[in-house]
């Protein structure tokens, strides 16, 4: 979901990452509060890193119009900017996407069963609600926290399983011979349930952000459909529109 990364993945070196990471720590917690970014002693002596390899970080960020810099005087953090880095224009693996903010990422597989579709999905796919298809929960954190829930669901062909741990993307790929080139994907909120609440690890009525998917192939085959339920106080998610001339309203 994002075209503007705050950080690219470091190439390998987990003393780098684990850096980068720490770097966006801070980043967020000064978007939120206002707060001028700690100096550089203390970002250094907190991150356990050189100053060139924090002044490398830190351009790279500045590139971005992430953070903003001046001689003599404290580094502060656009908050647009930084929502900008997550986007609703481009698809990235949400362990991707987590791990790139700064967020110690994780998923793990709740359920994962071969069925039929949901009558959703059915309807939305144009298939019969008998299709055969592969269905899974997903939960992934960032750190220790809930970050998003997503139920998963690809129309399989005949004879064709789904793998420990594959990706939707993966699978609806290898069961159509096409890969998902574009989604339809529609925003809404929902109040946590008993079941999703526990999922969550928050309190039953708690609101979040859901995003209807549908996957569809370069031959305008339906794919695939997701129901994600994401989490606002970890992720929020922006999308740049453009405003057409003329400027003056009304």
């Amino acid at each position: 979901m994002s075209t503007a990364l705050p950080l690219p993945p470091p190439g390998g070196d987990p003393a780098a990452l684990r850096m980068q990471h720490g770097l966006l720590h801070f980043v967020r917690e000064a978007a939120e509060s206002g707060a001028p970014l700690p100096g550089e002693h203390e970002l250094t002596a907190r991150l356990g890193c050189t100053r060139q390899q924090l002044r490398n970080a830190m351009s790279t960020l500045e590139a971005q119009g992430i953070v903003r810099r001046r001689q003599g005087t404290v580094t502060t953090v656009d908050p647009v900017a930084l929502r900008l880095s997550v986007r609703l224009e481009e698809q990235l693996e949400h362990t991707d996407l987590l791990d790139r903010l700064g967020y110690r990422a994780s998923v793990e597989v709740l359920t994962s069963q071969t069925g039929t579709l949901p009558s959703q999905a059915a309807a939305l796919m144009e298939l019969p609600p008998t299709t055969r298809a592969h269905r899974a929960r997903k939960r992934w954190r960032a750190d220790e926290t809930v970050a998003m829930v997503a139920d998963d669901v690809v129309p399989l062909a005949d004879e064709v399983e789904a793998r420990d741990g594959e990706s939707i993307f993966d699978l609806a790929h290898r069961v159509w011979g096409e890969p998902v080139i574009w989604e339809v994907s529609t925003p809404g909120v929902a109040l946590l349930d008993e079941a999703l609440a526990t999922t969550f690890e928050l309190a039953v009525g708690t609101p979040v952000m859901t995003f209807e998917l549908v996957g569809v192939g370069a031959s305008g085959k339906r794919l695939m459909y997701s129901l994600e339920y994401h989490n606002p106080a970890v992720t929020s998610y922006s999308v740049v529109r453009t405003v057409r001339p003329p400027w003056h309203g009304g």
